[in-house]
């Protein structure tokens, strides 16, 4: 491949350098760079020495070398030879057109926070990126105070963006797989047993978030499961309540969704008697506020069922912070708005359903999601296991 070659040129009162490049048939195809030089008295030096150092930069770097290659080829040599800091800001906003506002939102605070401002003083190119620089950055969350499960989150962020990285060849292997994914220590959730769960039922009888608690003590919903249920999703005549919908907030704006984030999310559960008596009750109670407050009823979130007194959708955060005074009111021990979740599949599992049925009615996507969390509360079966291997053994 021929050396690039160049000479000064002046247009409108600026040096241009007029580089000769040469493609991979070998024709020669002139290129101007600004060498933001005024092309006024005593700058003509500044400008020559611009253009030597230009024409050294492209002779020996990949901008000399990327000439010869497809413009699919330029850009992931580009990419490769991106800072990391800037290569993961760029990756976020091309993926952001796959994952929901609530999902970029808590990628973008993890890269604005951390990731970029660690790793723009490093100066890591993309294709330079090792599991050893990332083990690093660990160490540096560490020292920063984060816990494992926090640095999972930051691990998931890395291996994505470097995944799609490999996807398009800008590199050939995941960094990510070869650094030391952070461990923690199992979270082990709170619950409910049966007696406080129907205390707790009787409790929120006469509270605004009855039904949105009933919901989740009965069917172990999600939070945005439970705010995002429609009454096109509740069949009184075959007796069926299907999850299909949720609600999130985002950027302090609420959005319903009719996309689940996986298949299994999606499923239909009988229609519990105590909980259709509640439904036809909202019905009702419904109708009485719009004809009581009329023009001041809000009729835009008519197809959901949880709405306060004046028709308005409940923000998440709202039913996790009331829920928490609701039973800090009544002297009931805490937990977790969520974990009314975990109580539903402890009384289940009391009740020795099997864990592949626990996984359909909480919607898992897998079986051993399901079993990772709730292995701890079945306790009971591992004791009739114990009697039994007791039994035959000492016989």
């Amino acid at each position: 491949m021929k050396k690039i070659t160049g000479h000064l040129e002046e247009d409108k009162g600026k040096w241009y350098a007029a580089v000769n490049h040469y493609g991979s048939d070998n024709k020669r195809h002139v290129k101007w760079y600004n060498l933001d030089v005024e092309a006024k008295r005593g700058n003509k030096r500044k400008a020559e020495a611009r253009l030597t150092e230009l024409l050294e930069k492209l002779n020996r770097g990949t901008d000399y070398l990327s000439e010869s290659l497809t413009p699919a080829e330029r850009e992931r040599l580009r990419l490769s030879n991106s800072p990391v800091d800037e290569y993961l800001v760029e990756w976020l906003e091309d993926h952001k057109r796959n994952i929901t506002t609530r999902t970029y939102e808590g990628y973008k605070s993890y890269i604005d926070q951390r990731i970029v401002p660690y790793f723009r003083e490093k100066h890591i190119l993309v294709k330079d990126m090792t599991g050893d620089n990332i083990n690093a950055f660990y160490r540096y969350l560490t020292e920063q105070g984060l816990k494992g499960t926090s640095q999972q989150r930051y691990h998931s962020v890395l291996h994505l963006a470097f995944k799609t990285a490999v996807k398009r060849r800008i590199i050939p292997a995941n960094p990510v797989d070869q650094a030391d994914r952070p461990k923690s220590k199992p979270f082990i959730s709170s619950y409910y047993n049966a007696d406080e769960m129907k205390k707790l039922l009787e409790i929120a009888e006469k509270d605004e978030l009855h039904l949105v608690i009933l919901l989740t003590a009965y069917y172990g919903l999600r939070r945005s499961e439970v705010l995002g249920l429609k009454w096109s999703a509740i069949d009184f005549t075959d007796k069926k309540i299907a999850i299909r919908h949720k609600v999130l907030e985002e950027s302090g704006e609420i959005h319903g969704y009719d996309v689940m984030k996986t298949k299994s999310s999606y499923r239909t559960l009988p229609l519990i008697p105590v909980v259709e008596e509640a439904l036809r009750n909202q019905i009702s109670f419904r109708d009485e506020m719009k004809k009581a407050f009329r023009k001041g009823y809000c009729t835009d979130y008519e197809e959901y069922i949880c709405t306060d007194a004046l028709g308005r959708l409940y923000r998440p955060d709202y039913v996790s912070e009331h829920f928490a005074l609701l039973l800090k009111n009544n002297g009931l021990r805490h937990i977790r708005f969520h974990e009314l979740r975990h109580s539903c599949a402890s009384l289940l599992l009391a009740k020795k359903v099997p864990m592949k049925m626990i996984q359909e009615w909480l919607g898992h996507s897998d079986i051993s999601t399901t079993s990772n969390i709730y292995s701890h509360l079945d306790a009971e079966s591992k004791l009739e296991s114990a009697d039994i291997i007791g039994a035959a053994l000492s016989s």
